[in-house]
């Protein structure tokens, strides 16, 4: 009898241990196996009848999850291997980097110093409403959202294996910019935060604007810091490049700047619609690059053609958005615009430049477009260089230097 009541007690034992311990502590364990392989995963709690087990499983899932938000997708291979080797080794600031190539975007909300002035600390309200509606049109075009740096983000579209072809991640990358302006301009929350007192007397207008520069290069996605602290980004000048022609949106007045390398990978549909504006050297490059801009089209609600209640979605392809979100300059105006460019150019080299005709060109431009940013800024510019003696001009090869950073 005492034989069967310890085998019976045992067995009882170790069944309620496997049942209450083992076999969840086994889930827990298999989801974080999981997590090696795809540490971007969503996470889900089981349900347990054991309110310990509850919340063990609570607080691994959330560091987890706090994990993901930090590090993003460019971290997920420290991720992974934090959670292979359960060591510190992942974030070891000594190994090397991997080169990638990536499109890079930079992007900025501009009168940021103002608003912050007028609006204290509600300013982080009005910045989190910007980065809500960006990231999620990044996402949707399966790019991944960098860094958060006060008032400005860096973005990154990288090839996935099996997922699309380049020209459809150059083509989601721009329409992520498109959709982040046009969501902007209707979203509920983030009007509350501009429609502040404060907000518009920095906002006269009453639109809250960003500027967005887009390139494609290499570079070195990598963990930076130290022992204390550490971030997983991109080192290169092409990264530096995107911001670079981010801040150049003020000085054509324009919304949207793309490099040549990022309009020779869009697709032929998509590329027509964008327009070249300039050839430019920038800080720290002495190779010129072609400067497009897209003209960024407005809700209906704005003057614009695009319609207030679009679900954008529900438009599975770049070509279906673009249909709808097409850029507010006419076929004519771009076709006009880019004879007037080609002469201001003058080829590669810039030998057959014609500025005379060139001015007469974009000032009809101008009239047909009152205000246009590009129309205006080259305009200026060629004035500016053509009042100087002759021997004072700059000797023009096709480019120019770009004034400011």
């Amino acid at each position: 009898v005492v034989t069967f009541v310890l085998f019976f007690s045992s067995w009882s034992l170790a069944g309620l241990l496997r049942r209450k311990i083992i076999r969840p502590l086994d889930n827990i364990a298999s989801k974080i196996r999981k997590m090696v392989d795809d540490p971007l995963q969503p996470l889900s709690c089981d349900r347990h009848t054991q309110p310990q087990m509850k919340k063990i499983e609570r607080g691994l899932f959330s560091l987890a999850r706090l994990l993901q938000l930090g590090f993003g997708e460019a971290g997920a291979s420290v991720i992974s291997r934090s959670l292979a080797t359960g060591a510190m080794t992942a974030l070891a600031t000594n190994r090397p980097g991997s080169i990638v190539n990536a499109f890079f975007g930079f992007c900025d909300i501009r009168n940021f110093t103002f608003l912050t002035e007028q609006l204290q600390a509600d300013v982080v309200k009005l910045v989190n409403s910007v980065a809500r509606l960006l990231h999620d049109c990044v996402i949707r075009s399966h790019g991944d959202p960098n860094k958060n740096i006060g008032d400005a983000f860096l973005l990154v579209w990288k090839p996935k294996k099996g997922i699309e072809t380049i020209s459809e991640i150059a083509d989601g990358a721009l329409r992520s910019y498109v959709e982040c302006i046009l969501e902007m301009s209707r979203d509920e929350r983030l009007s509350q935060h501009i429609n502040l007192e404060a907000a518009q007397e920095v906002l006269k207008d009453g639109h809250m604007r960003m500027g967005f520069g887009l390139h494609f290069g290499w570079a070195v996605e990598c963990v930076i810091g130290s022992k204390h602290k550490v971030d997983v980004s991109y080192l290169s000048p092409h990264v530096n490049m995107s911001s670079r022609l981010e801040a150049a949106t003020k000085q054509y007045g324009v919304s949207i700047l793309m490099s040549g390398d990022v309009v020779g990978l869009l697709s032929w549909d998509i590329k027509r619609l964008c327009r070249l504006i300039d050839r430019v050297t920038v800080k720290g490059s002495s190779s010129p690059i072609d400067l497009y801009t897209f003209d960024e089209p407005s809700m209906q609600s704005r003057g614009g053609t695009v319609p207030d209640d679009i679900d954008f979605s529900s438009l599975q392809s770049s070509r279906a958005f673009f249909e709808v979100a097409a850029p507010s300059t006419d076929a004519e105006f771009r076709r006009d615009f880019s004879r007037a460019i080609s002469v201001y150019l003058g080829g590669p080299d810039g030998s057959k430049a014609n500025w005379e005709c060139a001015m007469q060109r974009l000032r009809d431009c101008l009239r047909k477009r009152p205000g246009d940013g590009p129309t205006l800024a080259i305009l200026q510019y060629m004035e500016e260089e053509m009042a100087k003696p002759e021997e004072s001009r700059v000797r023009w090869m096709g480019y120019r230097m770009l004034e400011h950073k």
